[in-house]
Order: C-alpha cells, then structure tokens, then sequence
C-alpha cells in the first residue's frame, strides 16, 4: 500500500516552480502601476486647472488620444520623452 507522499509524488511537477519569480514580477509591476497612476492623477489634476481636456492634450502633443489615453489612466507610464512634453505644455501655462 503506497503512502500519501508517494501518492502525492505522482503528481509532482517535472518543471521546476517559478512561483518566486513570479511573485518578484509582480511586486516590482506593483511599484510601476503605482507611479502610473500618481504621475496620472497629477497630470489630470493640471489639466482641470488649466481647463483642457486629454484629447486638446493629445493635440498639443501631435498624437492620437489612444496613445495618450492609458497613461491618462494610470495603466501605463509615458517615454521619458513624452514625460518632459507633457510637463513642458502644463508648466507652460
């Protein structure tokens, strides 16, 4: 008669777990998805000041509002590139 750990053994996995890695990924993406977020709630903040909307910003950046839209949403952080545009029209004003 086969003990629980050998019974237990037969579904053991040949590929080793990733679990700590995988937990690693998502802390650090915790950390970047919370920056999105505050550099969006900033900008978006500016704006309401300002009186413009995202779409007249994604003009004044010379793109489509869908590219601008997820860093409007926190989703995504901007290039750095698009980042300096960004606060060079809101401190612009």
């Amino acid at each position: 008669m086969k003990t629980t750990a050998e019974k237990l053994r037969q579904f053991e996995s040949k590929v080793p777990s990733r679990w700590r890695e995988n937990a690693l990924s998502r802390l650090a993406n915790q950390e970047e998805r919370r920056n999105a977020r505050n550099f969006a709630m900033k900008i978006l903040a500016s704006l309401e000041q300002m009186g413009l909307s995202g779409q007249s910003l994604a003009e004044k950046l010379g793109i489509n509002y869908d590219e601008l839209s997820p860093i409007l949403k926190g989703h995504k952080m901007p290039t750095s590139k698009m980042e300096a545009e960004i606060i060079a029209i809101i401190n612009a004003r």
